[in-house]
């Protein structure tokens, strides 16, 4: 439940409620009511708690697309290479296709 994900996050970032309701310009009273689940957050706050925990929305509201469901990997690698800085990403992928090349399709594509 999204409830106790966003307490989770919040906890792991070692922010109060005080703290991430600032950052997103609304009352600790709010984030108290989201994490009880009595309310929820609109799309806005959704979309600056997950760039604030460096996370998607989807994972944010607990919620995992099917594909997510069945490789539970990929979603462990998405977000870690979603924090890695621009010139980290493309180490990372130069290691991926050195040691797995033929995972890599030929016509990917080039950010």
């Amino acid at each position: 439940m999204y409830a106790e994900r966003i307490r989770a996050l919040r906890l792991r970032a070692g922010m109060s409620q005080q703290e991430l309701g600032a950052s997103l310009g609304v009352s600790a009273v709010a984030v108290g009511k989201w994490e009880r689940g009595q309310t929820q957050p609109d799309i806005h706050s959704l979309t600056r708690m997950a760039d604030i925990f460096g996370t998607t929305i989807d994972d944010l509201c607990d919620h995992a697309p099917r594909c997510q469901e069945e490789e539970p990997n990929i979603r462990i690698m998405t977000r870690a290479f979603r924090q890695l800085t621009a010139e980290e990403q493309e180490k990372f992928l130069a290691v991926g296709r050195a040691l797995f090349g033929h995972a890599f399709s030929e016509k990917e594509e080039q950010p």
